[in-house]
């Protein structure tokens, strides 16, 4: 929230500038992080494929990355696809429903999904999952069980949209994560905007209700 479009064009620039260099090609996502204090940004990683968060790019800018992938592989002409043609619209958060228990270091917690019963299909809603009722979760792969991704005219738009959205979602047979989610999205620093790497451990009591 605090990015200014200044510190978000100079990353950008940064990334294509690495990516120009290693003569890299097809999705990839650079990571920064920034000093709160001097708001200098600092590199942190290159991850080489599609990340989880992907389905945000996707909401703000109107691509779907993974056929543009496709569309790479079989040397298709993408020419037209520039920087200067990339328009963010809106904003888009993503939330991500995990089998574990938060309440206790959020371990995982497998089971059956004895119900799994995702919200009714609304403007700016996506839902991202690989499973439904009746499905084993082990604890052999990750608990991950489904994205929920909504895109709003404003950031305070698109958390409402979320915490109504994981509001109308109903999980049982394991420990899921949802709780946890809606009283980060309804804390008051967070939608200040005032999100940082220690948000969790800082506001503890008030995230960890027990």
């Amino acid at each position: 929230p605090r990015l200014s479009p200044e510190m978000r064009t100079a990353m950008a620039e940064a990334a294509v500038a690495l990516v120009r260099q290693e003569r890299y090609r097809g999705a990839g996502t650079i990571e920064f992080v920034i000093d709160a204090d001097s708001d200098e940004f600092y590199f942190l990683e290159m991850n080489t494929r599609i990340q989880v968060e992907h389905p945000v790019t996707e909401m703000t800018t109107a691509l779907d990355l993974v056929a543009l992938q496709i569309q790479l592989a079989r040397g298709d002409d993408l020419t037209s696809l520039t920087q200067a043609s990339i328009v963010s619209r809106g904003h888009a958060i993503e939330a991500r429903i995990y089998a574990e228990n938060p309440d206790k270091n959020f371990l995982p917690s497998p089971g059956s999904l004895t119900r799994f019963d995702l919200p009714p299909e609304m403007n700016g809603l996506r839902i991202d999952t690989g499973v439904r009722r009746g499905d084993p979760i082990t604890f052999h792969y990750d608990p991950m069980i489904a994205k929920v991704i909504c895109h709003g005219s404003s950031r305070v738009d698109a958390i409402d949209r979320l915490v109504a959205a994981l509001g109308e979602t109903r999980v049982e047979g394991v420990a899921t994560n949802i709780p946890f989610l809606r009283r980060v999205l309804d804390h008051p620093a967070f939608r200040a905007g005032d999100s940082f790497t220690g948000f969790i451990t800082a506001y503890t009591t008030d995230l960890l209700r027990g």
